[in-house]
């Protein structure tokens, strides 16, 4: 057998059957249905032509242009957004989330680019170029515009929710709301956590050292998740005060018990620690703690997601 992208003529497989094709092509690691989905691109009537690889590149072109587009109305749909915006984008909630958006689509904008630069690529190969690889770029040039497109249509639906947050009171202490009690939610979580921990603490088969080092990073991603919505009430009322609204209602009532909750588990959780386990762990939950130590709020909850899933604590 041959193999993929081999220095085989580029005519070799022009008028071959698929079939055929595929077993000229493939080597004992490709997936054979893989390379016969592939070869399919650049096939009429089950045979592998030249001539299909026009319709194929003008297919995969349409699916280019569709994403072009729907990037640029992220940008319009960004614009809006910005201008929505203006009179409070001094506030850091504001204009933290902001940056994102803009730094977002200029990834997608740069990302648009390649596609078009893709597709040029493989119609300087159409004459004469390997027909495999013309058909495996296509097939990468589909996929990866249909993400862009994906990533772009859903930028527009959370800047038209952006929108909503910037324009209408109502909906930022709903949002601000929920979250509260999502965080309520999780730290009481912990607290029955805390309890089948200082119950099982010597059972050998419940695992309580893993189930413990487990629930000491959730509790410093709490004690960064309300530091964070605690500024975030800051903001809601500066902002209420710039607007003359009223500013959020019972939500630091809330964070304050949300607060003695959580330092409470805290100390629950340290007083029930083998010395085994805080041998075992202390190094990682230490440098957990430093990385978290560093972000300040607002934060991005992507980023604490991937510090806490980096600094995991390695569990037998």
């Amino acid at each position: 057998m041959g193999e993929i992208g081999s220095e085989d003529g580029p005519q070799e497989l022009d008028g071959l059957a698929v079939e055929a094709a595929v077993d000229h092509v493939v080597d004992d690691d490709a997936d054979p249905s893989e390379v016969r989905e592939t070869l399919g691109i650049v096939a009429q009537d089950s045979v592998v032509r030249r001539s299909a690889v026009d319709d194929a590149v003008g297919n995969a072109s349409m699916v280019v242009t569709t994403a072009e587009t729907r990037v640029e109305l992220a940008g319009d749909k960004l614009n809006s957004a910005q201008n929505a915006a203006e009179p409070v984008a001094d506030i850091e909630r504001v204009s933290h989330r902001l940056h994102r958006f803009e730094s977002q689509l200029t990834h997608l904008k740069e990302h648009a680019n390649e596609l078009g630069n893709a597709i040029q690529e493989i119609l300087a190969m159409k004459n004469d170029g390997n027909l495999y690889e013309i058909a495996t770029r296509i097939k990468q040039v589909t996929r990866d515009a249909t993400d862009v497109q994906r990533v772009a249509d859903d930028m527009q639906l959370e800047l038209d929710s952006f929108i909503e947050w910037l324009t209408d009171a109502d909906t930022r202490e709903e949002e601000l709301t929920a979250d509260v009690n999502a965080l309520a939610d999780s730290v009481n979580e912990l607290e029955e956590i805390v309890e089948a921990i200082e119950r099982d603490g010597s059972d050998f088969e419940a695992k309580p050292a893993n189930r413990w080092a487990a629930a000491m990073v959730r509790h410093r991603v709490a004690s960064l998740m309300i530091r964070d919505l605690e500024a975030e009430v800051d903001s809601l009322r500066t902002w209420a005060e710039r607007e003359d609204t009223r500013p959020p209602s019972n939500i630091s009532p809330q964070l304050a018990e949300i607060r003695s909750t959580h330092e409470t588990v805290g100390e629950r959780l340290t007083a029930s620690a083998e010395p085994a386990w805080t041998a075992q762990f202390d190094d990682q939950l230490t440098a957990l703690d430093d990385a978290l130590e560093e972000m300040e709020p607002p934060v991005s909850w992507a980023e604490v997601e991937n510090i806490a899933h980096e600094h995991k604590p390695t569990v037998e």
